[in-house]
């Protein structure tokens, strides 16, 4: 069976390396062909559990994640096989799309099916690489900038995440036990014999650097740009694959702290995951881009969730992760729709989208309300969980943060479907053809919060 999961790498690999051979001929063939069969794999897969040297699928928790990554990676596909045709790209810039894409997914999914420390570092690190050049699609100056700032950003956060590593590994040895790799499995077994001193600094470092990755407050700042540079597709993925994959890194190092070590983890998670929901609460009230808003919207999601695993385990920090992922996917593609049509990110110069392309702006309507958190949406259930559970001040605190991102993201979404015509030339005949993969992603959404509201 590891050579089924070895198939979910090189699949996408082999798909990138005919795409960078017909040097964006038949891209949109590749790229469809490519993420069916890699889900079709993902599927069988679901119920392995293998604990390999360096790769393996040991849970259900990695098994949702792999079959959400491979399931949004062909929905994206299922978008671009559409969107293509109506944006005008170059060759150049439809070449890097075919190669890196696939990259991408094999690389998330390395992340995922690792079960090394040192390989799941160079795999969150690889992800890095191979979506950057997506950043830069539509080859803008401010593009650019957004793609150096990630890579410099994300680069010195791995670099944290690698120290983190390696002080793991002391951590271990200064609890008298000696390690001959860095396979996940026997640091679970001996994780009540680490160092609780080193692993305090080994568990900083990990969460600094995976948080970078991850957009974990104060270390986001590449997040805004790079999500509101990128193509929606594109963002689609980052926000949707990239931040869960980052957030695996920070629980497989949440699961190894002893006893003695387990409130101070907690601890951390929560005031980074609170910084977080209040960082994005303040710079969503005050968002005149409609792109930058749902990126932060993805910080205050990825807070919470933190927040979510210190306080009410793994379980429904995945329901919040699936949730989360299936709405800001439709969000990202909806947001490159009006982009196509109205040649603006700007919330000023947007209105009465309602009368001009109806469609896409009831969906777009649709998906802030859900992403906020109103039922039925999923998001309701693990929000409403987490502040049963939560302690008072924190339960109290998150309800404000909470309105405040409610608020903010209705006030501009309102602003821009309602009110007189949009004065702006809109295109909207090429963006309202591309609304149902955004419909799938956000009828996925609603039957998971029904299903799970009523077993609650």
């Amino acid at each position: 069976m590891v050579s089924m999961l070895a198939l979910l790498i090189t699949v996408p690999m082999l798909t990138a390396v005919i795409a960078a051979v017909c040097r964006g001929r038949f891209c949109r063939l590749l790229l469809l062909s490519g993420s069916i069969l890699h889900l079709g794999l993902a599927l069988y897969c679901f119920n392995t559990r293998i604990d390999g040297r360096w790769i393996g699928l040991t849970s259900y928790s990695e098994a949702i994640l792999l079959v959400l990554t491979s399931g949004l990676y062909f929905a994206v596909c299922c978008y671009c096989c559409s969107w293509l045709k109506a944006e005008e790209c170059s060759k150049k810039s439809l070449w890097i799309l075919g190669i890196c894409l696939p990259l991408f997914l094999a690389t998330m999914t390395l992340v995922i099916l690792s079960r090394n420390f040192g390989v799941m570092w160079v795999a969150i690190e690889a992800t890095t690489l191979f979506s950057a050049p997506l950043i830069l699609f539509h080859r803008s100056g401010r593009a650019l900038e957004a793609m150096w700032k990630y890579l410099l950003i994300c680069s010195v956060g791995i670099g944290l995440a690698l120290l983190g590593t390696l002080f793991l590994a002391f951590a271990a040895r200064m609890g008298g036990v000696e390690l001959h790799d860095l396979r996940i499995s026997e640091f679970l077994n001996i994780k009540e014999s680490l160092n609780p001193g080193w692993f305090k600094v080994a568990f900083v470092l990990a969460l600094a650097g995976y948080g970078t990755k991850m957009g974990l407050v104060p270390f986001h700042t590449w997040l805004p740009d790079a999500h509101s540079e990128a193509p929606g597709a594109v963002s689609a993925l980052l926000s949707a694959g990239l931040l869960n994959c980052s957030f695996l890194g920070v629980i497989r190092f949440a699961a190894l702290a002893p006893d003695k070590v387990g409130e101070f983890c907690t601890e951390l998670l929560i005031i980074l995951g609170v910084l977080s929901l209040a960082t994005a609460a303040f710079f969503i009230i005050r968002q005149g881009d409609f792109k930058r808003m749902l990126a932060y919207s993805s910080i205050e999601h990825m807070g919470i969730a933190s927040i979510l695993f210190a306080v009410c385990g793994i379980e429904m920090t995945m329901i919040h992760l699936v949730a989360h992922s299936a709405i800001k996917m439709s969000l990202f593609l909806l947001a490159g729709n009006l982009l196509l049509a109205c040649g603006t990110r700007q919330i000023s110069r947007i209105s009465g989208l309602f009368g001009v392309m109806p469609a896409n702006a009831i969906l777009f309507l649709a998906g802030v309300i859900l992403i906020c958190g109103v039922p039925p949406s999923p998001l309701f259930f693990t929000e409403l969980v987490l502040l049963c559970q939560a302690p008072l001040w924190l339960a109290l605190l998150m309800v404000l943060l909470l309105f405040m991102v409610f608020a903010g993201m209705m006030k501009n979404v309102l602003s821009m479907t309602m009110g007189k015509k949009c004065e702006l030339e809109i295109h909207a005949a090429p963006a309202e053809r591309l609304i149902w993969v955004p419909i799938a992603g956000l009828c996925a959404a609603l039957a998971v919060g029904i299903v799970f509201g009523v077993n609650l």
